[in-house]
């Protein structure tokens, strides 16, 4: 009997979200097992993945457990157009550099102002994953947040380093985009948008992300303040059309 494909996640994690829009843009059927952090570890073990989201748990029973396998993965059986089409080496080569370094500075940079927040951090957490682990990470949200600023390094220089990385990324896309391209790599999305996209919006808050992010009026004003300078450069105004024409 086929199964039909479960995505394990961190809901708002935005490599989650990297998987979920490939997905979705594939025109795949696929369930979310949405989960909070540190809540999704057994279920990502069970499931025979490593410990960290997101993990597809295909129809034939094949567990990938990076979302980059993921976006490969939707290339085989889903219904779009190619994201890495041939003679991807330009484009595998961006969607690394997003991966390995604007991923964890965004991810570092947003946990810095949400988890100084109470109220925008409980309502994040109020949104996902079964009810009882919204109970529970209510309730050790102190614990979970002094574990993740650790475990992440999230401290006021870690934040600055977060930024330079943020500032010269996107330099370096605006400068990518000087010529009028639409997209980074050819005529057409590709991986390497999508992953662009996906990577930033924590640090652009895009409306198509809301779901995951604090209510408009809990985000802390610093923030905002942040993401508002983000979302006026070109590569900003690029990352949010994607999210348009998803």
């Amino acid at each position: 009997m086929t199964m039909t494909p479960r995505l394990i996640t961190i809901a708002f994690s935005h490599y989650c979200e990297k998987a979920r829009w490939a997905l979705d843009r594939a025109d795949i059927d696929y369930v979310e097992d949405a989960h909070l952090p540190l809540f999704s570890y057994l279920p990502l073990v069970r499931a025979g993945a490593k410990r960290t989201a997101p993990a597809l748990v295909t129809d034939d029973g094949t567990v990938l457990v990076d979302s980059t396998d993921i976006l490969r993965w939707c290339d085989a059986h889903g219904r779009a157009e190619p994201l890495f089409p041939p003679g991807d080496d330009e484009v595998v080569a961006l969607k690394e550099e997003f991966d390995r370094h604007l991923g964890p500075a965004t991810r570092r940079l947003g946990y810095f102002y949400l988890l100084k927040d109470k109220r925008a951090t409980l309502d994040v957490l109020a949104k996902h994953g079964p009810r009882w682990e919204r109970v529970l990470g209510k309730a050790s949200r102190p614990l979970a947040a002094a574990l993740l600023r650790r475990g992440l390094r999230i401290d006021p220089a870690g934040a600055e380093r977060s930024r330079a990385v943020i500032d010269r990324t996107f330099s370096e896309i605006g400068e990518r985009l000087r010529d009028g391209r639409k997209y980074l790599c050819g005529d057409r999305l590709t991986a390497a948008d999508l992953t662009f996209a996906a990577l930033a919006a924590p640090v652009l808050l895009p409306d198509q992300y809301s779901e995951y992010l604090p209510r408009e009026e809990l985000v802390p004003p610093a923030f905002r303040e942040v993401a508002d300078a983000y979302r006026a450069t070109p590569a900003g105004e690029y990352g949010l059309r994607m999210y348009l024409e998803r």
